[in-house]
């Protein structure tokens, strides 16, 4: 049966369905992802928007109750952890999109440095965001070649399987001598058949499509140990309610993780 509901999601037909009716099969097969054929992400893939009226986040800065949507539940406490015996922390945002992180993590974090990294057209925008408002301690990083000086931690919120290039942004991290990593709602999988990433697509946000990489994990801690990182924490991701892949081939391991690397020199 999965092999049809499958094809189907694969193709075209899909893809152009209106909108309540593609909801309507999501209600029956609740399928998130289909794997694909593509040995590469497509072009101008995930197309997220940004809130142009960040001043509904801006008001939220002297809100003690103020909790952003996040994928990494424990952010917050991990830099404040760190923070309590360090004079400053650092840390990059890839992949950022609003500035709801940095709002929050600013409120608690007097000592934090926050940098943001996202599309060109959204680090134009939040630039312009930052000088209107005269925000403090936080600057729009637009090519991750420029950041000379060493981040404590580079965090990629649910961000890195969307990306074609993502070994290359990861050795630029390196680069940079990142102390730690943190990658939160990040597909990965085992299989003893296949070691390669394998492209899926994403069907449960229709009209929108996105296609993102399953990440094979032994590949990546190999990857990340040659580029100087060691895993030092695991966890199951469990954002999504119901989140499954019940439709695709079987493998020995499969979810999303949330994964936390320490710098080895």
């Amino acid at each position: 049966m999965y092999k049809i509901i499958n094809n189907f999601y694969r193709s075209k037909y899909f893809d152009k369905l209106p909108g309540f009716l593609a909801r309507k099969i999501f209600k029956i097969f609740k399928i998130f992802f289909v794997e694909t054929n593509l040995k590469s992400l497509p072009i101008n893939n995930h197309p997220t928007k940004i809130n142009i009226d960040q001043s509904l986040m801006l008001k939220n800065i002297d809100d003690k109750f103020y909790k952003p949507f996040s994928t990494c539940l424990y952010l917050l406490e991990l830099l404040a952890l760190y923070g309590s015996i360090k004079k400053e922390i650092k840390i990059l945002d890839f992949g950022a999109n609003n500035i709801d992180n940095y709002i929050y993590l600013n409120r608690y974090l007097k000592n934090c440095k926050y940098f943001y990294h996202d599309l060109p057209e959204y680090n134009k925008f939040i630039e312009e965001v930052i000088k209107k408002n005269q925000l403090q301690n936080i600057q729009v990083i637009k090519n991750l070649s420029s950041l000379e000086s060493e981040i404590d931690f580079v965090f990629f919120g649910s961000s890195i399987h969307y990306v074609n290039n993502y070994k290359e942004i990861i050795q630029k991290i390196n680069k940079i001598k990142s102390k730690f990593l943190i990658f939160s709602h990040t597909p990965f999988y085992k299989s003893d058949k296949n070691d390669k990433d394998i492209v899926m697509k994403q069907v449960n946000i229709h009209p929108i499509i996105n296609y993102a990489y399953l990440i094979e994990y032994n590949n990546f801690i190999k990857f990340m140990k040659e580029n100087n990182y060691q895993l030092i924490s695991q966890n199951k991701n469990n954002l999504i309610k119901n989140l499954n892949f019940k439709n695709f081939k079987s493998f020995s391991f499969l979810s999303f993780l949330d994964l936390f690397f320490k710098r080895i020199d």
